[in-house]
């Protein structure tokens, strides 16, 4: 624990006293749990300035949902972002017939309800992020609230892994 404390202490960007006060992110993101879509690196961010829920093909489900709840209530976080990814494999399995665990059948059904039939991945992956933006404003009754008062947005972005780019939905 000593070890782990001296690289904490010597590596992080931020004084940890400073994080000991509270968080303060500037957005909450609901992303793909990919080991290369990690959002700190793509946004180049530091620590406590995002709120991060991550699970694969950022499906908008339940936890999810309370989660970024959580951030707009508790810690008035101004924007939610879902960002999907080019070579999504959630996405794939949703797009594909083979059979899946019972788990991963339902982790994929609301990737499966936004499909359009002759779509390509990327056209699915980016309809997935819209599904999943709309679903949190249907879903929440204080993500709805926030928006209408102006104190939320909600935006879509599609993160290109090959090119690094981020694209707005």
């Amino acid at each position: 624990m000593e070890k782990l404390n001296a690289i904490w202490n010597d590596n992080c960007q931020i004084d940890p006293a400073a994080l000991a006060q509270g968080q303060k992110p500037f957005a909450a993101i609901l992303s793909c749990a990919d080991a290369r879509v990690d959002p700190s690196w793509i946004f180049a961010s530091g620590s406590g300035e995002l709120f991060q829920v991550r699970s694969a093909g950022n499906t908008a489900f339940n936890d999810a949902i309370a989660s970024m709840e959580y951030a707009v209530s508790v810690l008035g976080t101004p924007l939610l972002l879902v960002m999907g990814h080019s070579a999504c494999g959630a996405v794939k399995a949703a797009m594909a017939s083979n059979p899946l665990t019972p788990l991963l059948e339902d982790l994929v059904q609301p990737i499966r309800a936004s499909i359009k039939p002759g779509e390509g991945l990327e056209a699915v992956i980016k309809g997935n992020v819209r599904a999943a933006a709309s679903t949190l404003v249907a879903k929440s009754a204080v993500l709805r609230g926030a928006v209408e008062r102006g104190k939320l947005t909600i935006r879509g972005a599609y993160f290109d892994i090959g090119s690094g780019q981020v694209s707005w939905l």
